[in-house]
C-alpha cells in the first residue's frame, strides 16, 4: 500500500506499477524510490508458487499462530481467501503454502512481507545443488510457464541461476520491526 510516483503514471499504490508496466515499471520504481541497482525482477504468479513448492518437495517453516478464517455464513463483501493452519512446526505444500504466504486479513503489509521473508528462507533450504543442475526440468518448466521477468537472454538467465546455486547457503540478514 505503499503511495509512489510511477513514472507516466503519477501517484499511486506500489503494486499498481505492476499493473501499468509489469516488472520493467516494478523495477524502474523500485529503483527510483530505493536508489538500489537492482539487475532484475522475476515475478512468480501464484500458480506457479503452488507447483513450485510442490516440486521442491514442500517447505518446512514454523508456524507462529493459528491462521483461520472461513466465509461459511458470511455475504460476499465479508469474503476472501479461507485458511485454516494450525501454529507449529510443520511441512507446507502448495495451496497450504500460498495461503499461509498471502494472509492479510489480521496482519499488517510488514508483519506479511516477514512471513513471506521467513517461508523463502526456509524454502532456499529444500533446494539441493543436484535439484537444480540434474533435477531441474521440472523447476525449470515451472519458471517458464509461471513466471515474466525483465530477463530476455539464456545467458542472463543462466548467471542468475549460478548466483541462486552460489548464494544458497549464504547468511540471510534481517531487522525484526
Amino acid at each position: 500500500d505503499l503511495k509512489v510516483e510511477i513514472p507516466e503514471y503519477g501517484t499511486g499504490k506500489f503494486n499498481e506499477a505492476f499493473s501499468y508496466g509489469g516488472p520493467k515499471l516494478t523495477l524502474r520504481v523500485v529503483k527510483e524510490l530505493t536508489g538500489l541497482k537492482i539487475n532484475h525482477v522475476v515475478n512468480v504468479d501464484f500458480l506457479g508458487f503452488v507447483r513450485a513448492v510442490d516440486a521442491i518437495g514442500c517447505v518446512y517453516t514454523d508456524v507462529d499462530r493459528r491462521y483461520y478464517h472461513s466465509n461459511v455464513g458470511l455475504p460476499p463483501s465479508e469474503q476472501y481467501s479461507e485458511i485454516n493452519i494450525q501454529p507449529g512446526y510443520q511441512l507446507l505444500c502448495g495451496k497450504k503454502a500460498l495461503q499461509y504466504v498471502r494472509y492479510r486479513h489480521t496482519d499488517t503489509d510488514i508483519v506479511r512481507s516477514a512471513r513471506q521473508q521467513s517461508f523463502i528462507s526456509d524454502a532456499r533450504q529444500r533446494i539441493s545443488v543436484q535439484d537444480l543442475v540434474f533435477d531441474q526440468s521440472e523447476l525449470i518448466d515451472i519458471f517458464t510457464e509461471y513466471t515474466t521477468s525483465d530477463i530476455s537472454d539464456g545467458k542472463t538467465m543462466l548467471d542468475v541461476l549460478k548466483l541462486f546455486i552460489a548464494s544458497r547457503n549464504a547468511a540471510t540478514r534481517s531487522i525484526k520491526l
